[in-house]
């Protein structure tokens, strides 16, 4: 009886869901597993005490649970109603609001456990990815400077935790803002130790997004410094530009090029494709192509316009917006602009930054990448989204106190 009532203890909504935050940087199978648990403890802890839940899971989650409306729509878009194939990766939205409205714990306290996930999970990620690049550099009697050419940057480096730059960065960003304007969790020290691996990183998955958003939370940090002391103002602004002009410096002409280059940047083939993406929006207006043939029709259009590589990889938009357009048409377009909109006004009305933060920074990524067609872009908003919908349950908080 001991033994059950210690494992019960170990085991709760806190510590899976810090689980499931840890391993959302890293590898997918794992992350989803543990996923998989959390949902059916939180369905456990319903039947248990289901005395103690509202009835307003739909009103309360309706930003999340839309996506999952849309692709429902997007799968009965089919010659054959009943495939429902694609529909798998999008479950996410329509079960972790479910879990956590199950769930009735501390909004505030299943954050912080969120949170500590992420952030520990993101330099675990980054170092699994170093200590392989150092492995390949030894291995292959690579000089040191070498961790900077294109060999060991951005899909090369993050390959071995089976996660994607993009995504990786974005989280990077989210954990790196909680630590300068909202973590009480870590010490000074290791707070330090922690962004500068994040630092260093960036770096090495050559985000161009990321990169942007990480410099403007720090120069934010040190704006905030500066109102407070200027010496400490000075101080950071001198470490941050030093540490960047030795970086780019050392660095190969790839990274260069890829982070530094203007016209780089705009001739990132990507902006052209989107013009595919709105060509067939155009020829499929109300309703888009829906999931069954959006890859068939950008395949041939990609063909068409000589974008060989695009076609031969099936590349999605690049773009969440355009993503919408193209398989759910206006209708999808409309929903995707609403729901963060309303997110936008509501973490204005709450005060809540670092809810801004979140979504603002997660529409930024999405201008070049179709986040919400990964499952680990629908996981990441699922998650943090629904944590900042959610209601606590009074007798539930009552409980703990």
């Amino acid at each position: 009886m001991y033994k059950q009532m210690r494992i019960v203890n170990i085991v709760n909504s806190y510590t899976l869901l810090f689980l499931v935050c840890f391993t959302l940087p890293m590898y997918t199978q794992i992350n989803n597993l543990l996923l998989g648990i959390f949902i059916v403890f939180s369905i456990f802890n319903y039947l248990k005490d289901r005395e103690n839940f509202s009835n307003s899971f739909f009103k309360n989650y309706f930003p999340v649970i839309a996506f999952f409306f849309l692709a429902v729509i997007a799968s009965l878009n089919y010659d054959d109603i009943l495939n429902f194939k694609e529909l798998e990766k999008y479950w996410s939205f329509l079960l972790i609001p479910l879990a956590f409205w199950m769930t009735g714990g501390e909004n505030k306290k299943l954050i912080k456990y969120a949170f500590r996930g992420l952030i520990l999970g993101c330099v675990t990620t980054l170092l699994i990815c170093y200590l392989n690049t150092f492995y390949e550099i030894i291995a292959y009697n690579e000089p040191w400077s070498y961790i900077f050419r294109w060999r060991h940057l951005s899909h090369r480096f993050t390959e071995i935790a089976d996660t994607h730059p993009a995504y990786l960065g974005l989280f990077i960003c989210t954990s790196t803002y909680y630590l300068l304007f909202k973590s009480k969790q870590f010490n000074t020290k290791l707070r330090i130790l922690i962004l500068s691996i994040y630092f260093l990183g960036m770096l090495q998955l050559a985000s161009r997004v990321a990169i942007f958003i990480f410099i403007l939370i720090f120069f934010g940090c040190i704006f905030s410094i500066f109102k407070k002391n200027i010496k400490y103002f000075i101080v950071s602004l001198i470490i941050f530009l030093f540490s960047s002009l030795i970086i780019f410096s050392v660095g190969s002409e790839y990274l260069n090029k890829r982070m530094l280059s203007i016209e780089n940047i705009m001739e990132d083939s990507r902006f052209d494709r989107l013009n595919i993406s709105y060509k067939i929006f155009k020829e499929n207006i109300l309703l888009g192509t829906g999931f069954e043939k959006v890859d068939e029709v950008r395949i041939k259009k990609y063909r068409e316009y000589d974008f060989d590589l695009a076609a031969r990889e099936k590349y999605n938009a690049h773009n969440q917006f355009f993503e919408y357009l193209t398989i759910n048409g206006i209708v999808g377009g409309i929903i995707y602009a609403v729901v963060l909109f309303y997110l936008i006004l509501l973490s204005l009305k709450r005060k809540n930054h670092l809810f801004l933060f979140i979504i603002i920074s997660f529409f930024v990524a999405n201008l070049t990448e179709s986040m919400l067609v990964r499952i680990k872009g629908v996981e990441y908003f699922s998650i943090f989204v629904s944590l900042f919908l959610m209601k606590t349950n009074p007798k539930k908080e009552n409980l703990h106190k």
